[in-house]
């Protein structure tokens, strides 16, 4: 008994033909710009009969309508159009001030958390050798304080938190003044401005 042959899958056209596939797409890619382009013209040229139909509209209007009541006309028009956009300035200086806020609350316990931890390295200066916090226990309060930090802190706090890190890692006498341009940003964050 003979086995029957197998017939290889048809290939689709674009595979046996690479060249007229290349150039039907190159085809339709330029019948697409081409009409493209023209209903481009074309909306420019119904924009350009519409303000030319309002301008007319308008002229129309001024030429049998009193002076007054055009002044008054355009004085309304000041009015709503101030009104428009003060209270759209209006929501985005609050927008803006209740993003503020909201970020305040969130940072609020991680920064309070660094200043704990901070103090307490502070304090530890000053204790003999055996009353000191455990690198345990200060390794666990550096870590709580990071994870909030990665959530809440800014860009600023995040990176002076980062350059600290690494200098821990190296025996450096200047830890504690990383930590303190650390509590300067925390304080620029919740709203104190600090220069130096």
């Amino acid at each position: 008994m003979e086995e029957p042959k197998k017939t290889e899958p048809k290939k689709a056209f674009a595979e046996r033909h690479p060249i007229i596939n290349k150039l039907v797409a190159i085809i339709i890619l330029f019948v697409v710009i081409l009409i493209g382009l023209f209903f481009i013209k074309y909306v420019f040229i119904l924009i350009g009969k519409g303000v030319a139909a309002f301008e007319d509209f308008l002229k129309r209007v001024a030429n049998s309508t009193d002076t007054v009541v055009i002044v008054a006309m355009i004085t309304g028009c000041v009015s709503i159009i101030g009104v428009v956009i003060s209270s759209i300035i209006a929501k985005i200086v609050d927008y803006r001030f209740n993003v503020k806020k909201y970020l305040y609350n969130k940072r609020e316990v991680p920064y309070e958390q660094f200043i704990n931890m901070y103090y307490q390295i502070m304090e530890d200066t000053k204790k003999p050798e055996s009353e000191k916090t455990a690198e345990a226990e200060v390794i666990s309060m550096m870590s709580e304080f990071s994870r909030g930090l990665t959530l809440w802190g800014s860009n600023r706090v995040a990176k002076k938190w980062i350059k600290y890190r690494k200098q821990c890692q190296s025996e450096n006498t200047q830890n504690l003044f990383y930590l303190e341009d650390i509590i300067y940003e925390m304080r620029r964050d919740v709203g104190f401005i600090y220069f130096g």
